[in-house]
């Protein structure tokens, strides 16, 4: 009996266990709003139209359309055109008169947008060829239409005749295109740029992206701009081994105002260039060495020369270039008188023997030594200045920079009558001023020629410098007296010269009209578009050079 109960008792407590999971739980919801934003679209449509009342044949009206995306989902773009003309009557004409299209429309920017026809329809397309992203504008696609000028009107005549005269009368008879209207419709279409293709079941595409417009060009450096670029602070270096085939930037103040230039300095600079070149012929090697002089780069200088003033015709102005200046390698080969067609110092005389020589049988390339067509293309007439130099019995002519002043400055020559437009000179062809001649001293080449040109007299102190060494008549192998551009001051005949030891002079009587006549070597600006091609102006390799037009 025992046993029984104990098992009784187990069998409750399990069935109490199996009822109480049947009646007690724990539960929880949760929630989840999925929320879709769609992104803007939009679309800004740039248009420039004023609808003309009285459009002529020939009349060109301004219309331009471009379009923005103003939104923030990439968009395809395409426009649709249609035309149509209407007679006064009310009839439908022709795009075209014959083989004249009646309303011109030029489309342009065509590296931007493709024209797709529509076959059997009377409209085209259109399409924009790159994707337009959020902010981005297309470009314009038209600029304007223009009425036909070869479009005719059309009109009926009706002739009368009355005692024997006919008068014949025309009116438009209203089925032609005068009078008609034209209209010109441009529907806009964007549509996601994704979708594109299918949306407009087309195969056109679409770039992802406009590319990147290829960078201008730098514009090559002109020949002037090249050597000043690389041209040496006269105010910091002083001239040596390290800076001699190098040209020097000098600082000159003149009248209150600063004038810049660079010039070669010292006893052998690399200033070489072949110029003056006879023309190449065909079949045959060209040789410059053989082909061409060999001239001599004086330096780099702000020029004026006047131009034909486009904004006032009729009218000249004055512009600045920089410009390269060139002296003959070599006097020519035959001395001359600097004027001994008038006996004057007056370099603007009409006859001044040696400035109507230079520029007339010299340039025109007549005489034996003259220019030839290569060199007159690279040259430009320009302004040189005329003022005289002074002179005292103390300070001589002064220093080299005493002189440039003056040179620039305001003094006449002696027979120049007071007439202030003798100053400067406009021409071609001219001389070395004195300063060309001895400006090469400074920076620490020769004190003594620098600062005193009338004592630079000597082979020791004249040999350091590059002018006198080549002032050489052509074919011979001395230094002949070498004619300057400049006057004597309070004198009326009295010229300057760099004597053939070196020493700045001057003279009236045997060198004007005289017993003896100067050596000559010819100076020319070089047009500022003038490049320097090849060459590092060694004597060895002297400069190439080559004419270019700039945009």
């Amino acid at each position: 009996m025992k046993q029984n109960r104990n098992l009784i008792i187990l069998l409750l407590v399990s069935i109490i266990g199996v009822v109480g999971v049947t009646i007690a739980y724990f539960s929880s919801t949760t929630t989840f709003d999925n929320v879709f934003q769609t992104s803007e679209y939009g679309t800004t449509y740039i248009e420039k139209f004023v609808s003309p009342d009285n459009w002529l044949p020939g009349d060109e009206t301004e219309k331009t359309l471009q379009v923005t995306n103003s939104g923030n989902v990439d968009e395809a773009v395409r426009v649709k055109v249609e035309e149509s003309w209407v007679s006064k009557k009310g009839t439908t004409l022709p795009l075209t008169q014959g083989d004249n299209v009646a309303a011109l429309i030029n489309f342009i920017n065509n590296d931007d947008w493709t024209k797709v026809e529509v076959d059997g329809e009377n409209y085209y397309y259109y399409y924009y060829n790159y994707k337009l992203a959020p902010g981005e504008t297309t470009s314009k696609l038209l600029d304007k239409v223009t009425f036909n000028p070869l479009i005719n009107a059309k009109s009926t005549c009706v002739d009368t005749v009355e005692d024997g005269v006919t008068t014949r009368v025309c009116n438009s008879d209203g089925t032609g295109y005068d009078g008609a209207t034209y209209t010109l419709t441009l529907t806009v279409e964007t549509v996601q740029y994704n979708k594109y293709q299918d949306a407009w079941n087309t195969s056109v595409n679409i770039a992802a992206s406009k590319p990147e417009p290829e960078p201008e060009p730098e514009p090559t450096p002109t020949g002037a701009e090249y050597l000043a670029t690389n041209a040496v602070n006269a105010a910091n270096a002083e001239y040596n081994a390290t800076t001699k085939g190098k040209m020097f930037q000098f600082s000159h103040t003149v009248n209150g105002n600063t004038v810049n230039e660079a010039r070669y300095i010292g006893d052998a600079p690399n200033n070489y260039v072949y110029f003056n070149c006879d023309e190449p012929q065909e079949g045959v090697e060209y040789n410059y060495a053989s082909s061409c002089e060999v001239w001599r780069i004086l330096g780099t200088f702000d020029v004026e020369r006047e131009v034909d003033d486009e904004e006032n015709p009729g009218h000249k102005k004055t512009i600045t270039e920089q410009r390269m200046k060139l002296v003959r390698g070599t006097s020519l080969s035959t001395t001359m008188y600097w004027n001994n067609g008038s006996n004057n110092n007056d370099w603007t005389d009409a006859n001044a023997s040696l400035k109507v020589f230079l520029n007339g049988d010299y340039y025109n390339g007549t005489a034996t030594e003259g220019l030839k067509a290569s060199a007159r293309e690279m040259i430009d007439e320009a302004k040189y200045y005329l003022g005289s130099v002074s002179y005292d019995s103390t300070n001589k002519f002064g220093t080299t920079e005493k002189i440039y002043g003056e040179e620039r400055g305001t003094t006449l020559c002696g027979a120049c009558n007071s007439d202030t437009t003798k100053l400067t000179w406009t021409g071609i062809v001219g001389l070395m001023y004195p300063s060309d001649e001895y400006m090469v001293y400074g920076n620490g080449v020769n004190a003594t020629c620098y600062n005193s040109p009338i004592l630079c007299n000597s082979g020791s102190l004249v040999s350091a410098g590059w002018v006198f060494n080549s002032n050489i008549l052509q074919g011979e192998t001395f230094n002949p007296n070498t004619w300057l551009l400049s006057s004597k001051a309070s004198n009326s005949d009295d010229v300057l010269y760099a004597s053939a030891s070196g020493s700045l002079n001057s003279g009236s009587k045997n060198y004007i009209g005289g017993i003896l006549a100067g050596g000559v070597r010819p100076v020319v600006y070089l047009s500022a578009d003038v490049i320097i091609k090849d060459g590092d102006g060694s004597e060895d390799f002297p400069y190439i050079l080559k004419k270019i037009q700039q945009q």
